[in-house]
């Protein structure tokens, strides 16, 4: 059997409740372990619970000049994304890049 997307897992979680079959009847007519289920649904639950805000209010402090002065020497990284390209120095921390990554995908 090919290994489920995450999408094909959200799907499973979702028909359970309406199929009228119990998670462990569920489980078995679709030749699911009852172990994953449970891990799935509740990893799934996490996901969807959490309220975490990816982007912290910023506010400018200098001409966008200064700034773009400052970043002109330093090496960038660079997103591309269907939001449009993202441009970072490459001294931002790993954690914020992840925290901004993590928002563009729900986007």
């Amino acid at each position: 059997m090919a290994k489920r997307s995450h999408e094909d897992w959200v799907d499973l979680i979702n028909q359970q409740p309406t199929s009228g079959l119990s998670i462990a009847n569920f489980c078995r007519q679709h030749k699911l372990s009852t172990s994953c289920f449970y891990t799935r649904k509740a990893a799934i639950d996490e996901i969807t619970t959490q309220k975490v805000e990816p982007f912290v209010k910023a506010t400018v402090a200098a001409s966008t000049e200064a700034i773009s002065q400052t970043y002109a020497s330093e090496q960038t990284i660079s997103l591309q994304h269907q939001t449009g390209t993202w441009t970072f120095p490459s001294s931002q921390p790993a954690s914020y890049l992840l925290e901004i990554i993590k928002g563009l995908q729900s986007c």
